[in-house]
């Protein structure tokens, strides 16, 4: 770009004028005065002229504040200054935007406002049309707004951003659109899940918002703002992440040096809680996932982390399945209000020639895609099982599809519909390729009986330590229920898969015992490694990580 003396631009909607007040050390032509094209130019050359006449640096600085409080108070004309190179040093109307490169910056309708203000600098200032719709204007969407642009040397250095003396600079006034929209919820007005979600929900809309208008390519350039301390968008703690389903990183709202690489999907808490993959999971119906994770508030945390609730949400933007998500720490895990339901399938498939086949299960739901969250492989002679479930209701119809080459060709060989399943049951099924299915029996799931040891009452509900552990055939789980209700005791694998559930009953207050033999809800052995235990009680959940070794 051409050496060029700084622009400043000012805008106005063409149908209409709204009254501005005049700023401190007023030009000739004041704000309140712009009415037209040529008010709105001498106002901005009118700005201009005292820039280059002020020589004193406390003098800038107040005049600078001046127009910036008018401009967010009372509605006066957008001042921007930006370097050649795009940088912002300053910006009335968005102090979030100070320190961003805005030269790429588009209208609604993608016309890049931006560069047009820079070449109308070059030809010694000029207007711009460009079009925004004001959300506080009805109807405005199709009205161009005018922006003016001219150009300056700077005297002395701008405190607000890195402009020194004698440097050309582009001073840009009216030009009102803003980078992201500010979510409805700020990450300051997080205190619970509720208002998590609604951040969530929030910040889907404003950072798609901007990724949208500025494009994946050039965001790196604006995210920054994302990150700013005390902004809506993070506030202590509390910050959004995105991540691809596959765990590709590309936003950490803390940690720009994780940007664009692979997260350690395995990773996992004191716990033996696979963080990332949960996130992942429950993003994919809009949902929470409790773990510990370090706390940079706290010191001495790091190695065990703090409890933590984050909740994650599955969006597609442009072709790419995206998780978005933010949490906060709790200090104790918040009992959740969803309970888990699931059901065991267990099925032959007739006529699959003794290769196995992937099969794959989705609910079916009038309207909406069918996502074939449940999948297992087949025997070779057709035998197949899987636990399904959720903090939804689980009971319904469903589609299943079998796949053949479930490594390399992917082929769909057979596809069944309306199979019905309900929670809480034990269903065998017998399914043909060419599509019929059969009910062979369905039946309620059978979990072994804790055994009740003390009739005391106890004072605090949650998990004993197992004994043994490690163990290699058995091992006892002990725990303690301070008041009655329902009660579930879920064995899970570490890819977060639930693999036999011990107790599914309402209960009353005391102390349980139940004995697991490392089988799974089918009678079947297990393999060594880690398993998580996980206890959901009237006033919590609690887990634990059982360690078996052959």
């Amino acid at each position: 770009m051409k050496r060029i003396t700084t622009v400043l631009i000012l805008g106005l909607t063409s149908l209409f004028i709204t009254p501005y007040l005049a700023v401190a050390q007023s030009p000739e032509t004041t704000a309140s005065e712009v009415v037209d094209r040529e008010t709105l130019k001498a106002f901005v050359e009118g700005v201009k002229a005292q820039m280059e006449s002020i020589t004193d640096p406390s003098e800038q600085t107040s005049f600078l504040r001046g127009l910036a409080t008018e401009s967010r108070e009372q509605g006066t004309p957008n001042l921007i200054i930006i370097t050649p190179q795009g940088k912002t040093a300053f910006h009335a109307d968005d102090a979030y935007a100070q320190g961003l490169n805005l030269l790429g910056m588009k209208d609604d309708r993608g016309n890049n406002t931006m560069q047009a203000l820079f070449e109308s600098a070059e030809t010694g200032g000029g207007f711009v049309e460009y079009y925004w719709d004001d959300p506080a204007q009805e109807g405005d969407e199709d009205t161009p707004k005018i922006a003016y642009a001219s150009g300056y040397t700077s005297q002395i250095e701008i405190t607000y951003g890195s402009i020194y003396s004698n440097q050309p600079v582009v001073l840009i006034g009216g030009y009102h659109h803003p980078i992201a929209p500010i979510p409805q919820v700020t990450a300051a007005e997080v205190v619970g899940r509720e208002t998590l979600k609604a951040f969530v929900h929030s910040v889907l809309e404003s950072f798609l918002g901007a990724a949208e208008q500025i494009g994946l390519e050039q965001f790196h350039l604006y995210a920054d703002i994302f990150r700013v301390e005390g902004s809506p968008w993070k506030q202590g703690s509390v910050y959004f992440f995105v991540f691809t389903t596959d765990g590709f990183v590309l936003f950490h709202g803390v940690n720009q040096s994780l940007e664009f690489t692979m997260a350690d999907l395995d990773r996992v808490d004191v716990n033996g809680v696979m963080y990332i993959r949960e996130i992942i999971r429950v993003a994919k119906e809009g949902g929470f996932a409790q773990y510990h994770y370090d706390d940079p508030s706290i010191n001495g945390d790091e190695n065990t982390g703090s409890p933590k609730v984050t909740y994650a949400e599955l969006v597609t933007h442009q072709d790419q399945e995206i998780v978005i998500g933010a949490g906060f720490y709790t200090g104790v895990l918040i009992p959740t209000e969803e309970t888990i339901t699931h059901t065991e399938v267990e099925g032959t498939v007739l006529g699959g020639g003794g290769a196995p086949l992937g099969i794959e299960f989705s609910r079916s739901i009038a309207g909406i895609q069918a996502d074939y969250l449940y999948k297992t492989i087949t025997t070779p002679t057709g035998y197949f099982s899987l636990t399904i479930s959720s903090t939804k209701n689980v009971s319904g119809y469903y589609k299943a599809r079998a796949i053949k080459g479930v490594e390399v060709e992917n082929e769909i060989v057979g596809q069944w519909h309306s199979i019905p399943l309900n929670r809480n049951q034990h269903q065998v099924l017998e399914l043909t390729l060419g599509g019929d299915v059969r009910v062979v029996r369905a039946e309620p799931l059978v979990a072994a009986k804790p055994v009740l040891v003390a009739e005391t009452e106890v004072a605090v509900s949650g998990l004993e330590p197992n004994v043994p552990n490690p163990f290699n055939s058995t091992t006892l789980i002990t725990y303690h229920l301070s008041s009655p209700g329902p009660v579930q005791l879920v064995i899970y694998n570490v890819l977060g898969q639930p693999v036999r559930t011990l107790v599914n009953e309402s209960q009353a207050a005391g102390s349980y015992q139940i004995q697991w033999d490392v089988l799974d809800q089918q009678g079947v052995s297990l393999s060594t490694g880690i398993y998580i235990a996980r206890l959901s009680y009237p006033s919590g959940v609690q887990t634990q990580r059982l360690l078996y070794l052959k």
